[in-house]
């Protein structure tokens, strides 16, 4: 299991929302993290089932 975090501590008047999705596939957390940052402009941080950070997506901007 690997699961795709994403947050936006500003979201819904400064009390901050979080999105979270489970993937069995490493490599396609991965892809998915990578388009939601660029979609999103928001830092997505990709962890094992151990909540172990595997990597971190910064925020991107287009």
């Amino acid at each position: 299991m690997t699961i795709i975090t994403v947050s936006n501590p500003t979201a819904f008047s400064g009390k901050g929302s979080i999105i979270v999705l489970e993937y069995a596939d490493e490599d396609v957390a991965k892809t998915v993290a990578r388009k939601i940052a660029l979609e999103t402009g928001r830092t997505v941080t990709v962890r094992g089932e151990d909540m172990g950070v595997i990597e971190t997506i910064p925020a991107t901007t287009h």
